[in-house]
């Protein structure tokens, strides 16, 4: 099977005529693995080549496309229902998924996302948590060392579930953990909100791509890079192409002390999704986004230089969350943790 042209497509959709069968099968079968199949049809929508895709390949495309609109209607049911729970005087700040859906952002047309994640002011947190609670969200079964780390050292309290519609809620207090060493004051953030409706916002339009970029760093999770540096491609590809705008976000990073992963991210970023075929990625950080990324097809095969790329994102993922005397014992609890069967987490 050929390698898939995803990438290509995403970045830049054009000749979708000459592409053959096979060729579509391939990129299907990534675009299910990366979860972007409904982004893709948003993308050959919005440049005006659906009428191009073969009929059997656009059923594909029509109904992915459909059930990230049904869960999108959800989404924005339950956003609903929680700023009826929380207190009127606390802000709610929609991040991810949630915030490009309500702000209209290109990412959000056929985007999949689950859980519906939410800040609050740290002041704020106790009742918030409270009030979701008493709204039928359950925080999760954690012991008692996960309760030490959410709170004393994680940006978020453990997941709440609902009781009745299984909907997740993250509800944050942070957009990364307050002991990282690329922590970011929450109240810097709350200066550059943008209101969508009442008592309901979202971060800043460059915040909301730091966030994006830092976000799939901090994570280190493999199997989600392909579609968060998607993410951060549309996100800066309508908001900040080179230029003014761009040396505009890149300050606002600086501010932050962020520009260097900032920097990286989106060079990996328009590197990946081919629109600076003539340069080369940019920095070592950039390098591991690319490996990761290309090793999302399934075509590419689970290579040795794209292993030691997985460890090198997820290494440098725990890096940048935890300062050394954190993270070594953590490391070594969970790794030891992993070999007792059937551990009770009470």
């Amino acid at each position: 099977m050929p390698v898939s042209r995803l990438p290509t497509i995403l970045g830049n959709p054009t000749g979708i005529s000459r592409i053959s069968g096979e060729q579509w099968n391939a990129i299907l079968l990534h675009s299910r693995k990366t979860q972007s199949l409904g982004q893709l049809a948003s993308r050959l929508d919005s440049a005006g080549f659906l009428n191009e895709v073969p009929p059997a390949v656009l059923r594909h495309l029509n109904l992915a496309r459909t059930t990230a609109q049904r869960r999108a209607d959800a989404a924005r049911w339950e956003i609903d229902v929680i700023r009826r729970a929380i207190h009127p005087g606390t802000p709610v700040i929609l991040l991810k998924g949630c915030a490009y859906l309500v702000a209209n952002d290109p990412n959000a047309d056929g985007r999949l996302f689950s859980d519906i994640d939410i800040l609050v002011p740290r002041a704020s947190l106790g009742k918030a948590e409270a009030a979701l609670t008493a709204a039928g969200w359950m925080p999760s079964t954690v012991d008692a060392y996960d309760q030490h780390y959410y709170r004393d050292w994680s940006h978020e309290v453990p997941p709440m579930e609902h009781v009745r519609r299984h909907t997740v809620v993250d509800l944050h207090h942070a957009i990364n953990p307050p002991i990282s060493r690329y922590s970011i004051p929450t109240e810097s953030l709350l200066e550059h909100l943008e209101e969508i409706a009442p008592g309901i916002h979202i971060l800043g339009s460059a915040d909301r791509v730091i966030h994006c970029a830092i976000h799939l760093l901090q994570e280190g999770e493999a199997s989600k890079v392909f579609r968060d540096l998607y993410d951060l491609f549309l996100l800066i590809e309508t908001n900040y192409p080179k230029g003014t705008k761009r040396d505009e976000l890149y300050a606002r990073a600086e501010t932050l002390g962020l520009r260097r992963l900032v920097s990286a991210a989106i060079n990996a970023a328009e590197v990946v999704f081919q629109t600076e075929t003539t340069s080369s990625p940019s920095t070592w950080l950039a390098k591991i986004l690319i490996a990761v990324a290309s090793g999302s097809s399934p075509q590419t095969g689970n290579s040795y230089s794209i292993q030691i790329s997985r460890f090198a994102l997820l290494a440098q993922s725990h890096w940048m969350k935890m300062p050394l005397g954190i993270l070594i014992p953590h490391l070594l609890r969970k790794t030891l943790l992993a070999f007792i069967p059937n551990r009770d987490p009470s």
